[in-house]
């Protein structure tokens, strides 16, 4: 059986491992990401002294509607824990980078917001963060290849049922 990914890929007979390509396919996308987020990383907290998770919610909240996220917005949109994203909170409003406030129409829901020292430190880390991309990134994919590579992983992040009706 020849192999969809061309010519000159060895066929894994290892135990365990067997020559599913599926296997190879999940576990190349594993790897590519975690290098780019501890290389992403490394390079935000050089320059920025910020995480990439913070400037992850940073974004976020900046992308959002109103410019403001609920906690439980940004627990769907994160690999946290809805305690992992509150005490990401926590720290990020003890840093001075977001703050809470309380929800017109629901006081018991509260939005994470930008402060002024949040939008200057994300100003700066996206300018930073550039930089990183086309360095670790755009440089080193074709840029027809970034056109498949952003299309996949758009059908990707959302549910079977929603990829399948776009």
């Amino acid at each position: 059986m020849k192999s969809r990914y061309g010519a000159g890929m060895a066929d894994t007979q290892e135990p365990g491992c067997g020559s599913d390509e599926r296997m190879r396919t999940f576990g190349l996308l594993l790897e590519a990401h975690q290098r780019l987020t501890r290389v992403l990383d490394a390079d935000l907290q050089r320059t920025d002294g910020i995480s990439l998770q913070t400037f992850e919610v940073l974004l976020r909240i900046s992308r959002s509607p109103e410019r403001r996220l609920t906690m439980s917005e940004l627990a769907g949109q994160v690999a946290l824990s809805a305690g992992g994203v509150t005490r990401l909170a926590d720290r990020l409003e003890q840093d001075g980078l977001v703050a809470r406030q309380a929800c017109p129409s629901d006081r018991r829901r509260m939005h994470l917001v930008l402060t002024d020292d949040g939008d200057r430190v994300l100003g700066s880390a996206i300018e930073h963060h550039s930089v990183a991309l086309d360095e670790h990134l755009c440089s080193r994919v074709d840029p027809a290849d970034l056109i498949v590579v952003d299309r996949v992983l758009d059908t990707l992040r959302r549910p079977a049922a929603a990829a399948a009706t776009t």
